[in-house]
C-alpha cells in the first residue's frame, strides 16, 4: 500500500495543542515540529497559548491557527507577527458569563491543593477555546499547559479526550506545589506521554501512574530542516575558519543547566589545549556576570563568550567542535538530538533522564557524571582531540528520532484514545521508544 493511500484511510483529527507560550525552549521547538507534521498529514491543529509570546515565527507552519490571550493591549505584537507570516490568529478573553462559575469550580481545594490564580485563569481560557472550537482532542505540553488542559476538560460538558506530555524529571523539575497538582490531575488524563523511557519510569515512581497509562514517545527531530539551516552564514569571529575549536552550549538560564560546572570543566580543557567556550541562550546580565567572574577566576575569561537566543542555532552547531550539556537533570534534551543532526559530536552529563537513551553507553557521544567538572572536562578534551564518532555516523543516529516516527506514534495514540469509550488505551501500540 502506498503512503498516499495509507494517509487517506487515517481519520482526520482537529487537535488543540495547549502551550504556555512559544518562547525559545526545546519543548516549544518540539511542539512546533509536531504541529507541522500533523498539518502535513492533513490534520487540523490549533495552538492555544496561555501567554502571548511567540519567538519562533519563522518555524511556524502557515496553516496553524494561534489562539492567544489579549489583556490590556498585551498580545498585539503577537497578532502583527502572525499576520506577517500569513497565519490565522484569534483572541481569547475571559468570559463574563462563564468566568465566575469556572473560577468557583477550580479554586476550592482538591486533595489538599488550592490552584494558583494563574493556573485557574489559563484553564478558563482553554475552556473558552473548547466551547467555541470543539476540537476532537486536546494535546498539551509542560506543566502549566497540562494543568490547564486537564482542568478545562473538567469545566466543559462533553469535553474531548486529553493527552498530556511530560518533558521533565518530575521529582527534580516540578516544584512541591506542581507535584501535588500533578498527582491530582495527571491520573485524569486519557493518556500521558513521556518523552523518554526514563520520564515514564519517573511518572510511575513519583505519581504511581499505571504503566499502561503512560506512553514513551521520543520527540520529533526535523533533521532535514536542521541540515538545511546549517548552511546559513555565521558572522561571529570565533566560528570562522582558522580559529581555535569552539565548545558550544545552547540552553536557557535555569538551575538545571548547571553552567558553572561547564565553565569549570572548560578551565580543565583550557589548561590542556587551546579552545573557546560559547554559551548561547537568554541569560540575564547578573547570571552572565556571575559566569564571567568564575571564568576570570579560572584565568579563561578571554576564551568564554555569550550569544543571545537565535532561532537558528544550527549554523553555529555545525561549526562547533563539540556541543556540551552540563545539566543536573533533563527529560530528553533536544539540543543533543539537534547536534547529532548537524553531525557535531556531543558531550553530556549522564542526567536522569534522556542523554543515555540518546547516546547509549558512550556509543554516540561521551557521558560524564553529573556535577563532576573534571570528568566533563576530560570528556570534552577527548572529543576535541578527535575521539568518538563524527559526521555521518551521528546524523544516522539522529535519524532514529525522526519526525515521521514521532508523528506516527502520536497518531496511533490519538486513534486509540478516540476509539475507546472511556478514552483509556494500552501501552504497547503507542510506544515508539523501543
Amino acid at each position: 500500500m502506498n503512503a498516499t493511500a495509507s494517509r487517506a484511510e487515517q481519520p482526520r483529527f482537529h487537535v488543540g495543542f495547549v502551550l504556555h507560550s512559544l518562547t525559545g525552549g526545546g519543548a516549544e521547538r518540539v511542539a512546533i515540529c509536531l504541529a507541522k507534521c500533523l498539518i502535513d498529514r492533513g490534520h487540523r491543529v490549533d495552538v492555544v497559548l496561555g501567554k502571548s509570546v511567540v519567538q519562533y515565527p519563522n518555524s511556524l507552519p502557515k496553516d496553524l491557527r494561534v489562539f492567544h490571550p489579549v489583556i490590556l493591549g498585551i498580545g498585539r505584537g503577537t497578532e502583527r507577527l502572525c499576520a506577517a507570516h500569513d497565519m490565522e490568529v484569534r483572541r481569547l478573553h475571559a468570559n463574563a458569563r462563564h468566568a465566575p462559575r469556572d473560577f468557583a469550580r477550580l479554586r476550592p481545594r482538591a486533595n489538599g491543593v488550592r490552584l494558583q490564580q494563574r493556573h485557574v485563569y489559563f484553564a478558563h481560557l482553554v475552556a473558552q477555546y473548547l466551547r467555541r472550537e470543539r476540537p476532537s482532542l486536546l494535546l498539551s505540553s509542560l506543566a502549566p499547559a497540562n494543568f490547564a488542559a486537564l482542568n478545562a476538560a473538567r469545566l466543559v460538558p462533553e469535553a474531548p479526550p486529553v493527552v498530556i506530555s511530560v518533558h521533565a524529571n518530575l521529582r527534580l523539575d516540578y516544584s512541591a506545589y506542581e507535584q501535588r497538582v500533578a498527582a491530582t490531575l495527571y491520573p485524569r488524563a486519557n493518556a500521558v506521554v513521556g518523552v523518554s523511557q526514563g520520564v515514564c519510569t519517573g511518572l510511575h515512581e513519583a505519581l504511581g501512574l499505571a504503566r499502561e497509562h503512560t506512553h514513551a514517545i521520543y520527540n520529533p527531530l526535523p533533521a532535514a530542516h536542521i541540515q538545511r539551516l546549517t548552511e546559513a552564514d555565521v558572522c561571529h569571529p570565533w566560528f570562522q575558519p582558522g580559529e581555535p575549536q569552539v565548545i558550544l552550549s545552547v540552553g536557557r538560564e535555569a538551575p538545571a543547566k548547571d553552567y558553572p560546572a561547564l565553565v569549570e570543566a572548560f578551565g580543565h580543557v583550557r589548561s590542556a589545549c587551546t579552545a573557546r567556550l560559547v554559551i548561547m541562550g537568554r541569560l540575564s546580565r547578573p547570571y552572565r556576570a556571575r559566569l564571567s567572574a568564575q571564568a576570570r577566576w579560572l584565568g579563561v575569561e578571554r576564551d568564554v563568550g555569550f550569544i543571545d537566543f537565535d532561532e537558528n542555532p544550527y549554523c553555529y552547531m555545525a561549526r562547533a567542535a563539540v556541543v556540551a550539556l552540563s545539566s543536573f537533570w533533563e527529560g530528553l534534551p533536544t539540543v543533543l538530538l539537534e547536534a547529532l543532526a548537524c553531525g557535531t559530536p556531543v558531550v553530556s552529563t549522564d542526567t536522569p533522564y534522556g542523554p543515555r537513551e540518546i547516546l547509549g553507553d558512550n556509543q554516540w557521544g561521551r557521558l560524564a557524571p553529573v556535577g563532576d567538572a573534571a570528568a566533563l572536562g576530560q570528556a570534552l578534551l577527548e572529543i576535541l582531540r578527535g575521539g568518538g564518532p563524527q559526521g555521518e555516523a551521528l546524523r544516522l543516529r539522529a535519524a532514529h528520532f525522526s519526525e515521521e516516527r514521532a508523528a506516527s506514534a502520536y497518531l496511533r495514540l490519538f486513534e486509540q484514545v478516540a476509539a475507546r469509550p472511556d478514552g483509556r488505551v494500552g501501552v504497547c501500540c503507542a510506544n515508539s521508544c523501543a
